[in-house]
């Protein structure tokens, strides 16, 4: 017997999802969901995988042993006005889809892709391609993945721009940006390119 449906299900509800949203978010269907919590199925390993990946929980973790709500509850503060948002009115937002129709968007969908931002201030702007004022939509990261291209680091009080994982410190992939101008972009792909370039060349 593992914990993962009773880890599964306190994830979901402290994210404010709904079964279906998070069936959406990892590609299952509600009813795989269910069966998870309800202790009726277990997941497959590449299921796990992307679950705790997605989450940034150790599957070790997310399978031996109870988490705890603090573990749980380190989001920003954008994700606990959620609540309070929808109290007032639902958010007047919309997806546009391919083919040009509009739909109404579950904006916990949107949040549950970070767990924090940081408003990019006049210091980080002068060593980064980040401009002031960009917002950054972080995830945090406990262990080096090569799939990330930037991390912004944290230590001592400090904030910086990494394109590595840096061991012994807070690590936030930096899974969007709001208002930054085209180098980001052009960075980026150096970046994967460079990736890329590792893997095939293994140099």
């Amino acid at each position: 017997m593992t914990y993962f449906g009773t880890n599964l299900k306190k994830i979901r509800q402290i994210k404010g999802l709904s079964q279906q949203a998070f069936a959406e978010l990892i590609d299952l269907n509600r009813g795989v969901i269910s069966s998870y919590e309800e202790g009726r199925a277990e997941p497959k390993i590449e299921t796990l995988l992307r679950i705790a990946t997605y989450f940034g929980i150790p599957t070790d973790d997310i399978i031996s042993k109870p988490l705890t709500v603090n573990q749980l509850s380190n989001f920003s503060l954008i994700e606990a006005s959620i609540s309070a948002i929808n109290k007032q009115k639902e958010p007047e937002l919309q997806e546009i889809t391919s083919n040009g129709d509009l739909k109404n968007i579950e904006m916990q969908k949107i949040f549950a892709h970070f767990d924090f931002v940081f408003i990019v201030d006049e210091n980080l702007a002068a060593k980064s391609v980040y401009e002031k004022e960009a917002v950054l939509f972080l995830k945090e990261i406990k262990n080096n993945d090569l799939t990330i291209d930037n991390y912004l680091t944290s230590e001592k009080g400090k904030v910086s721009i990494s394109d590595i994982f840096v061991p012994n410190i807070k690590n936030y992939a930096i899974v969007g940006v709001l208002g930054s101008n085209s180098n980001t972009n052009q960075n980026t792909i150096l970046k994967r390119l460079n990736l890329l370039e590792k893997k095939v060349f293994g140099k």
